[in-house]
């Protein structure tokens, strides 16, 4: 997707070196896109449309001609969007995109079983690539101890180099930076279990 095979082992290496000092669960998880957005695309298509018609009614128009117009920019319109989903993005408010993009993120959270494990210790590394979305998941046992606000610095950065297109180094330097204070707080114990798999998941 937007990383290559050696990306993928070098954000794995650096979760299993972190993972043989602490028992927390870290799972890196991107995707593309969070959303098809296909109700955004019909109604943008709409509105448009609309607007054309509207402007059309200033000149003199027979109902048919007029029938003809919408539906042919509500198709052209609807085709453009979907071809060139960038623009649909752009269009769309970033509240309401990371808001969409957070909402697939607890889902994935679910669906992937990080809720499941023995310890409550797991933590997911959501990115959302073309959404420019990041987010940190934790678990109940992690929240415990390290609140949201220090996650939030991390995803801070780590949204900086999504934006520059550079999502290893971020990936990396999120993983990096939250090392000390989950060895501090969760450190690795004599029957350990891996309950989560170190590899890259891409959806």
């Amino acid at each position: 997707m937007h990383l290559n095979d050696n990306e993928k082992q070098q954000i794995s290496k650096e979760i299993e070196n972190l993972e043989k000092e602490s028992s927390a669960e870290l799972v890196a998880v991107i995707t593309k896109q969070s959303s098809s957005y296909k109700f955004e695309t019909i109604a943008f298509a709409l509105l448009l449309s609309t607007i054309i018609s509207l402007v059309t009614l200033l000149f003199e128009t027979s109902a048919i001609k007029l029938f003809q117009i919408q539906v042919i920019s509500f198709l052209s319109f609807y085709l453009i969007f979907e071809k060139f989903n960038k623009i649909l993005l752009a269009l769309l408010p970033k509240s309401y995109k990371y808001t969409k993009a957070s909402e697939y993120a607890n889902k994935q959270f679910v669906n992937l079983g990080l809720q499941t494990t023995k310890t409550k210790q797991a933590i997911m590394f959501f990115v959302s690539y073309d959404e420019k979305f990041v987010e940190i998941i934790t678990d109940s046992k992690i929240k415990e101890k390290i609140e949201d606000n220090y996650w939030q610095v991390i995803v801070d950065e780590f949204i900086k180099d999504v934006k520059n297109n550079d999502l290893s180094s971020g990936y990396l330097k999120a993983i990096k930076s939250c090392n000390s204070i989950l060895i501090k707080n969760f450190p690795i114990k004599e029957n350990d279990e891996n309950e989560l798999p170190n590899d890259v998941v891409e959806l």
